[in-house]
């Protein structure tokens, strides 16, 4: 017997389809992590956590207790990187771990980087990520090294690639640098709702989709 034309609701069906997915994944949120954040301070205090807009800084202590990485204020302070506002600095071999508050994964963007206080030449700046698969990746950002005002490091933006997608947690190993305006894309969880709505559009495809033939 010959196959009649396919229905015209296909079409229908699968823009439904769509709009169901997109639902499902729901939209994911961008944000600039600035550390403009609260609590006040001086020009420069010890931190051992920073949270801000969903993401979370956590100092890793050695084994005796040792760690924590620098917060310095929007300031001038002399000899330290400035741009107009607050940022974080890393420095004497302690790692600094960042997770997401809700414990949902993320990408990183890109981030604001400088020298550390005083150095004239480059810094290079490693970022490790530990994705949902159990995989991890690396790179090392390098900066010019190039002080443009006497006694300020200044920032450069760099770019992360689409491997540092689906993180659990990033780890800076402390090697010294400083970092601002780390622009995070946190993943939303698939709503249950859009899930249902989802499976009840695919279970009505099948169905009408085998009947037609």
């Amino acid at each position: 017997m010959a196959r009649g034309p396919r229905p015209a609701w296909w079409g229908v069906v699968l823009v439904i389809l769509c709009l169901s997915l997109g639902r499902c994944l729901g939209q994911g949120i961008l944000t600039r992590i600035t550390f403009d954040g609260p609590p006040e301070f001086g020009r420069a205090q010890n931190f051992y956590t920073y949270s801000e807009s969903g993401m979370l800084f956590t100092a890793i202590l050695d084994e005796r207790g040792y760690g924590g990485f620098g917060r310095i204020n929007r300031w001038r302070v002399e000899g330290y990187p400035y741009n107009g506002t607050a940022y974080i600095e890393t420095c004497c071999g302690y790692p600094v771990e960042i997770t997401s508050t809700s414990g949902l994964p993320f990408n990183l963007v890109s981030v604001d980087l400088a020298e550390g206080r005083r150095w004239p030449y480059p810094a290079v700046m490693p970022f490790i990520g530990y994705r949902t698969d159990g995989s991890s990746v690396i790179t090392n950002f390098i900066t010019d090294g190039i002080i443009d005002v006497p006694g300020k490091p200044d920032f450069q933006t760099f770019y992360f690639g689409p491997e540092f997608s689906q993180l659990t947690r990033v780890r800076l190993p402390g090697y010294g640098g400083s970092l601002d305006n780390l622009w995070v894309y946190i993943i939303p969880e698939p709503s249950v709702g859009g899930l249902l709505v989802l499976g009840g559009v695919l279970i009505l495809w099948r169905q009408r989709f085998h009947s037609s033939w």
